[in-house]
């Protein structure tokens, strides 16, 4: 507990970031990763496979810019930084070992950004007017020749959608459910509009399940994504084994990396 209250003062995150809980999700996955080390292995090792493939479809390597750089723990940083003039690793929560890390290379740096928008508008949304502006931060940047996102898709509406609910409950389910469908769409929108090559690593599926096999809950985001994508590799990752959510109770994902195209 001591450490994670430290780590809680030391990260670099904004402040409201901190009140909807990234940086709180950000330790929680730490903790996590170090009780299910051995069963996330197979996932880490295929993200990165999936991200160093990708970059076979790169002609020029001034920028790379990486969405949801989390712990680092699947991103190659130092094949990336060897390659690259410059590494912009961009997510909400820097943890201290991730800024030391990145100081190791002198041509990374972490940025601390909202891919979503949500944050941006969470002063001015309301009710009736859920919707986010398109995101454009980065695109301007013609130096960006390469572009990955390692935020699992489901993952990016859920503590937006906690605020909503909390903030708002008067919105229904349905409504809270289409809206986070248009946000994932905006993301693989907003990949899509940069002329770089892109990779994303996207869940296509989630699986809760009980120890004898049976199923308990089972949720299909690829039919969700509604875009032109091609994919590299599937595998799957068993982020939470039997007992992490609760005693006999495990959850695995299928995971896709996929090669975002323009237009």
């Amino acid at each position: 507990m001591l450490n994670e209250w430290l780590t809680y003062l030391a990260a670099d995150c904004p402040p409201l970031a901190r009140k909807l809980g990234y940086l709180r999700e950000s330790i929680g996955i730490r903790s996590r990763y170090r009780r299910c080390k051995t069963a996330w292995q197979p996932h880490l090792e295929n993200s990165l496979s999936a991200l160093l493939e990708s970059l076979h479809a790169c002609s020029n390597f001034r920028t790379a810019l990486i969405f949801g750089s989390g712990l680092l723990l699947d991103i190659p940083l130092t094949e990336l930084a060897s390659r690259f003039e410059n590494v912009l690793l961009v997510d909400l929560a820097h943890l201290p070992e991730v800024r030391g890390v990145a100081r190791r290379h002198a041509n990374v740096r972490c940025l601390s950004h909202d891919v979503t928008g949500f944050l941006e508008r969470l002063k001015t949304i309301t009710p009736g007017n859920l919707d986010l502006p398109p995101p454009t931060y980065f695109l301007d940047d013609p130096t960006v020749d390469w572009v990955a996102s390692v935020n699992l898709i489901s993952q990016l509406p859920l503590l937006p959608l906690g605020w909503l609910r909390e903030r708002f409950p008067e919105i229904d389910e349905a409504t809270l459910e289409e809206w986070s469908t248009r946000l994932m769409r905006q993301h693989l929108n907003y990949l899509a509009a940069f002329p770089a090559p892109g990779c994303m690593l996207a869940d296509m599926e989630q699986t809760t399940y009980v120890q004898n096999g049976d199923v308990t809950e089972h949720a299909d985001f690829a039919e969700k994504l509604g875009f032109e994508r091609h994919t590299l590799s599937r595998w799957r990752w068993d982020i939470a084994p039997p007992g992490e959510i609760a005693p006999g109770i495990g959850r695995y994902h299928r995971v896709a990396a996929l090669a975002v195209k323009r237009g």
